[in-house]
């Protein structure tokens, strides 16, 4: 199999000591920023990082991979070696990653330079561009996320849109707080890595799923399919390897279902945190976030299993995940997700784009796509 890969593109398709500002505010306070909108200030003069992440899969018919599209809006870098490896003090401060795979299996990956990465608002309609590799547009309603692919020196070009009724969310919450600090408990003593995560790292999700579109031209080789989309943003002061050690995010549509969770061990902390997000036909069943181990019922228990040697990567690796909410109220969901298809895989970065199964425990089950990441910058081995 053909795989279009090199380093800086593979390790860049991610999902400081001088902090970055939110625009000036306390960086508690959303204000008016929309919530797709940008929350802090990214330059050369600081460590830190925002992003604008969609994803796009169909399941696998007749024994071919799942086909999928995975664009990222970045303004600086996630990873130290990621700024490293682009060009360090001439590294691009803003870029476009790219990367999938096509039904017969071909990888994918393109990272386009962007001389500007402007986002701009209305309300709560929210544009970004990035000029010289595309753009993006939030609707007001967030119904509609659509983004334009122009890179013609790259032969990129096309579109991808999706179209969602499910409800906008922040990590732990709805409408709270774009940060996980309410895993906390009260008058918490922080270490440094703790400080970032829980305060500083924020996460908004505008699309949790929808109906996806997508129709791109890669070098020449037509992408072109109708399946399930997800949409969110991150942002951080300093990069990830600077305070997180193991991380696992998880997306799948099954059914009637959206589902999200992550898990995450911070640097130098015994504090492993989870949250988790459930919805079924646009009510939201569970919204929360967690550390390990403080709860009995509304969490998510994400669990790993399998095991398989990646030789590209040279580590050990899961097979997929199991996903068991407990709600408030003791009623259970599972969730199986299996990986099909290995579309990037560093030492260090695993992505699957793969199937999904599952429902309420005792209900009616359900089948449907998933993407999940293992992000593990300590290089923590994984041993089933």
């Amino acid at each position: 199999m053909r795989r279009s890969i090199i380093l800086s593109n593979v390790m860049l398709a991610l999902a400081s000591s001088c902090f970055a500002g939110l625009l000036g505010r306390p960086y508690h306070v959303r204000e008016n920023i929309p919530l797709d909108g940008q929350y802090i200030t990214v330059d050369s003069s600081n460590n830190a990082t925002e992003w604008w992440w969609v994803q796009a899969s169909s399941p696998a018919v007749d024994g071919q991979a799942p086909p999928s599209l995975h664009i990222t809006f970045y303004q600086g870098y996630p990873l130290t070696i990621l700024k490293t490896v682009s060009g360090g003090a001439d590294a691009p401060e803003n870029y476009v990653v790219l990367n999938g795979a096509f039904s017969n299996g071909t990888v994918f990956a393109y990272t386009i330079p962007a001389s500007a990465g402007t986002v701009s608002h209305v309300g709560e309609a929210v544009s970004g561009n990035w000029a010289g590799a595309g753009s993006f547009h939030n609707s007001a309603d967030r119904s509609t996320f659509s983004v334009k692919l122009d890179a013609p020196e790259f032969g990129v070009s096309g579109t991808l849109e999706i179209r969602s009724d499910a409800p906008s969310h922040f990590g732990c919450n709805t409408t709270t707080s774009t940060y996980f600090e309410s895993a906390l408990p009260a008058n918490a003593e922080l270490n440094a890595g703790e400080e970032i995560f829980f305060k500083q790292l924020g996460w908004a999700t505008s699309q949790p799923g929808g109906p996806v579109t997508v129709d791109v031209t890669l070098g020449g080789s037509r992408l072109q399919f109708t399946g399930l989309g997800y949409h969110d943003q991150n942002w951080m002061p300093q990069r990830i390897d600077t305070f997180m050690d193991d991380w696992y995010f998880l997306d799948a549509q099954v059914g009637p279902y959206d589902l999200s969770a992550v898990y995450a061990a911070i640097t130098g902390s015994t504090r492993n945190f989870n949250t988790g997000f459930l919805e079924h036909a646009g009510a939201i069943l569970q919204n929360q976030c967690s550390l390990l181990g403080s709860r009995t019922r509304d969490l998510v228990t994400i669990t790993p299993y399998g095991l398989a040697f990646d030789a590209p990567s040279g580590v050990n690796v899961m097979d997929g995940f199991i996903l068991e909410y407990t709600l408030k109220d003791g009623e259970q969901y599972r969730f199986n997700l299996t990986g099909q298809s290995l579309v990037l895989d560093q030492p260090f970065y695993h992505r699957w784009v793969g199937s999904a199964t599952g429902g309420k425990v005792g209900g009616e089950q359900f089948s449907g796509v998933s993407m999940y990441d293992w992000l593990n910058p300590s290089l923590r081995p994984y041993n089933g």
